[in-house]
């Protein structure tokens, strides 16, 4: 397996709230993919997708190294997720003053030859299968929704003035459990874990177009660098992996 990565704070942000880790495995392999986009201005999201990165990346490690069945693996991914909403609440509460605090958070568990996501708000995983791009993940969003009802177009929710309301996310008092997604990984895919501070920019097929291109070790730089000539008007993170 092959990964290309990179996060970059763009050209409007003061910070990068942005965290991601590729977890490998004790003979080096890649067996899990994390990426967290924090939300509450400063410190309060870089902290809260810090927190959630770094706790995604023990349970992940302990579902792969101890034979864990789909079932455990989203069971551990559940109680963990349990615990990071605590934390992130608590460090509200207790070092911001009641500031709201929180994170998106999508991760990919590679266990016996398939893919396991646990997806929460906007962060996206694609996968590239026979050269067409495919969204896995389904957004935790206000214009999400309204798409979904056909109350609006896609096109119109690219530009909805209420397109960065999330309506999931760590750091919520209720609306924080990860939606489940398990797929096969096949020889050949390609799978895309990005913030919306790239999807927002480019569209499904520059980011397919991009990953097809050769040298692919490059290819996170190129998207990054495709999202900042559009505006770069957030944080971009984006890890690309080759099974």
């Amino acid at each position: 397996m092959r990964y290309s990565a990179l996060s970059d704070i763009g050209l409007k942000r003061e910070k990068n709230e942005d965290n991601w880790n590729i977890v490998l495995d004790n003979s080096g392999q890649p067996v899990g993919f994390i990426i967290a986009d924090g939300m509450g201005g400063h410190l309060a999201g870089e902290e809260a997708s810090r927190i959630a990165v770094e706790e995604m990346s023990s349970i992940i490690l302990e579902c792969v190294s101890t034979g864990a069945t789909e079932e455990s693996i989203q069971d551990r991914i559940s109680e963990k997720i349990f615990a990071i909403n605590d934390r992130i609440m608590d460090y509200s509460n207790h070092k911001l003053g009641g500031l709201k605090s929180g994170t998106t958070l999508s991760i990919g568990v590679v266990y016996q030859e398939h893919l396991h996501i646990a997806h929460i708000g906007d962060c996206r995983v694609y996968r590239i299968r026979n050269n067409t791009i495919e969204k896995l993940t389904q957004d935790h969003s206000y214009v999400a929704e309204l798409v979904k009802g056909g109350l609006i177009s896609s096109d119109e929710a690219h530009n909805h003035p209420d397109r960065n309301r999330i309506t999931r996310a760590l750091g919520f008092r209720d609306n924080f459990y990860p939606d489940f997604y398990t797929t096969p990984i096949l020889e050949g895919d390609v799978y895309v874990f990005c913030t919306d501070g790239l999807y927002s920019e480019i569209s499904d097929e520059e980011i397919r177009n991009e990953v097809l291109k050769e040298p692919r070790e490059t290819v996170a730089d190129r998207l990054v660098e495709a999202a900042k000539k559009r505006g770069g008007n957030d944080n971009i993170t984006v890890i690309v992996a080759w099974m």
